[in-house]
């Protein structure tokens, strides 16, 4: 039987967990709850440019493509998504304004998608169809206002230890009620506060988290970041997100630990610590202790190392078929 899951997520964390539950084929029906407070680039200039109005619509575009089942039409449809002009306004933020309303979200875009040819295995669903931006406190006491921000003290050692909406808004209501009535809730990875974290901030959710009888799963992080996770372990992601009162009922953690990568990618390991970042993979017996607190722990071997050419670099992104993988045990306890 196949199932129907919620996601959690900002643009780059998300759109890898939906092809992976996609490539599954266990997956009916994905539940996307997408967070709307990015502040930056070409999203942050629309954002001004609406006087505060208009929530950040990149992070929701990203995930709704992510959505497609491969086909010519949605190849054309991203094509023309992420096209940018001279003064770097990208074509589907400008296509997606034009058609989001408070009420239904993105339920039109989605509509006329389809009717283009577009397969859509989910729905997206803002976390609030309001504009707010988030408020970071760290740990010296220093608040920031804006996602952006958490973006450039990225090697930061004042740690963020807190996140708040300012102004303060409400949960889009189709969101609340996937995630109150979901059987599987997926966090996904990317910057746990500026990407996940706050999509249970908008008024309302908080309640909705606690109606849930939902199995929870996050999926860490491949690379820590100094001002977020810094040294983490797998009880730290539990107790973060723990303190946002969501119960973690598993973790879908890298098979590699930090030294076996640090072995096999030495280049890799050395160019993310000068930037203040370490593999987050763990020795067994750190995956056991929270075992023994009755989180369920799924391993994948989905770490995959990029070579970005042009900039003379090494990245380190999931592999969604391999994800896929690790998916099917999660699907099938």
């Amino acid at each position: 039987m196949k199932k129907e899951v919620v996601t959690v997520g900002g643009g780059t964390g998300s759109p890898i967990v939906n092809r992976a539950l996609i490539e599954t084929g266990q997956v009916d029906f994905i539940k996307a709850v997408a967070a709307v407070y990015d502040s930056g680039g070409a999203t942050g200039r629309r954002r001004l440019n609406s006087e505060g109005k208009e929530p950040a619509f990149s992070d929701a575009m990203r995930i709704l493509l992510s959505l497609a089942i491969p086909n010519q039409a949605a190849e054309v449809i991203k094509r023309w998504f992420s096209d940018r002009d001279v003064r770097d306004s990208v074509l589907g933020q400008e296509i997606i304004s034009r058609f989001f309303d408070s009420t239904g979200g993105y339920t039109k875009i989605e509509s006329d998608l389809r009717t283009l040819g577009v397969q859509l295995l989910g729905t997206v669903l803002p976390s609030s169809t309001q504009s707010a931006d988030i408020m970071f406190t760290t740990k010296s006491g220093r608040q920031y206002l804006g996602e952006h921000l958490l973006d450039g003290k990225v090697m930061s050692q004042d740690t963020v230890v807190d996140i708040d909406l300012r102004p303060q808004v409400a949960v889009h209501p189709p969101a609340a009620e996937a995630v109150a009535t979901a059987e599987t809730i997926i966090l996904a990875c990317g910057s746990p506060y500026g990407s996940m974290l706050c999509n249970f901030l908008p008024t309302g959710m908080r309640e909705a988290v606690e109606s849930s009888s939902a199995q929870v799963y996050l999926v860490t992080n491949l690379v820590s970041t100094r001002n977020e996770t810094d040294e983490f372990s797998p009880q730290d992601y539990i107790d973060l997100v723990e303190r946002f009162g969501v119960k973690i009922a598993g973790l879908v953690v890298p098979e590699m630990t930090r030294g076996q990568f640090e072995a096999q990618y030495p280049r890799a390991a050395y160019l993310y610590s000068l930037e203040g970042s370490r593999f987050l993979g763990w020795e067994d017996d750190q995956l056991h202790r929270v075992e023994a607190e009755g989180v369920r722990v799924i391993t994948h071997q989905a770490t995959r190392i990029i070579e970005v050419v042009d900039e003379k670099t090494t990245i380190v992104r999931h592999d969604a078929s391999k994800l896929a993988e690790a998916f099917k045990k999660l699907l099938n306890p």
